[in-house]
């Protein structure tokens, strides 16, 4: 062997899976470590974090899906420490403006980039496919490549326990929904919902306003002050702000939040909220490509992994009430209880869902046909 001059050789070499350098006429492989001080026994320790980039369709200032998102990169950034160096772009509208900055992040080195929103989809498959190297992963869609992921929150398991409450708690056997699009995430999670109300109250129904936005206050509230003249004594959403919440509040109905806790924004009114929690799935997603054993495929992790919960429940629920849902609760980990076994009918009458049967994810993550009992706002 060559001497090796004054102390052991060493140099930094940027890898991503299996390094070669060429030390002293012979081509040496480097085991699997992303930067690695090659000394003669080997690949030492890592001297450079993994650069990771969160890309939000709102500004987190503005709540809702965002903020949840923001908040999962926060604890992200706790646990794995220098490990990581995470990178936040706000208010990345889907379009040219989404392929404009997922180019700037790859080309600045970035070694793995999530993109939030499903408007976002078709910009992630397109700058992939230009950058093979770097690892993507992608919020609510369902397209996937070999460098493309996808992740998901089975934020219906939440939603079907909030609806058992809500069919507790109506008087007028009307509950409204403020939904932003008719994509699967919203019909599934309505679907949910409704499927929770009816199994406590068959009498029950929920009535339906689109507004076709995920972010306006204005359309939000009127959408929700439409559902209260309509006799809706619970109002829910799926929408970025609070503004269906604050509108409940103002009339003096039962709310339901989302995403994170709402109670704050109707301290009287509000019952319950469905929150986000994507921890789970951003340190599984980046504990892999640190550990080199990233691979594409969808992650849907739920109640069982603390994903989707119910925060913020309001004493004004009954002891019975909270007492059902937590046996829901726990009959749904343990799997004994599908929110969409059948029977399921749509709102047309057509048989969905045949008696025996339940839809498996691939049917979830498609659907888009609304569930009975589900009405749309007069």
């Amino acid at each position: 062997m060559n001497r090796l001059g004054r102390g052991a050789l060493r140099w930094l070499l940027r890898i991503s899976s299996v390094g070669m350098a060429l030390w002293g006429g012979m081509l040496v492989l480097i085991p699997d470590c992303r930067v690695a001080v090659l000394t003669v026994s080997g690949c030492a320790m890592a001297a450079e974090p993994l650069r990771v980039a969160f890309v939000y369709e709102h500004p987190v200032s503005a709540g809702g899906w965002s903020q949840s998102h923001d908040k999962a990169r926060q604890g992200l950034e706790a646990a794995l420490g220098e490990r990581i160096a995470a990178t936040t772009i706000e208010g990345v509208i889907p379009g040219p403006d989404t392929v404009r900055v997922l180019t700037r992040l790859a080309r600045d080195g970035h070694d793995m980039i999530f993109a939030t929103s499903f408007g976002h989809m078709n910009a992630v498959m397109r700058v992939a496919q230009q950058f093979p190297g770097i690892t993507f992963e992608h919020a609510s869609g369902y397209k996937q490549a070999r460098n493309v992921g996808t992740y998901q929150i089975r934020a219906y398991e939440g939603r079907y326990l909030a609806g058992r409450i809500a069919g507790a708690m109506t008087r007028s056997n009307v509950i409204g929904y403020v939904g932003a699009f008719p994509i699967p995430e919203v019909v599934r999670d309505i679907n949910a919902f409704t499927l929770g109300v009816r199994a406590v109250n068959p009498a029950a129904e929920v009535r339906l306003v689109w507004i076709n936005s995920w972010l306006d206050p204005s359309k939000e509230r009127e959408a929700a002050e439409i559902l209260i003249a309509a006799k809706a004594d619970v109002i829910t959403h799926h929408t970025e702000t609070p503004a269906p919440m604050v509108a409940a509040e103002a009339a003096g109905v039962w709310t339901i939040g989302y995403q994170f806790d709402r109670s704050a924004f109707a301290p009287t009114r509000h019952l319950v909220t469905v929150e986000h929690n994507w921890l789970p799935i951003y340190e599984a997603k980046v504990t892999a490509k640190l550990e080199g054993r990233w691979s594409p495929g969808l992650t849907w992790l739920g109640l069982r992994e603390d994903a989707s919960r119910l925060v913020g429940l309001s004493p004004a629920i009954p002891e019975t009430v909270r007492a059902d849902v937590e046996r829901a609760r726990t009959e749904m980990i343990a799997g004994r209880l599908d929110p969409f076994a059948g029977p399921l009918r749509d709102v047309a009458g057509v048989a969905r869902v045949p008696s025996g049967e339940t839809l498996d994810d691939a049917a979830l993550a498609s659907i888009e046909w609304l569930v009975q009992g589900v009405t749309a706002a007069q």
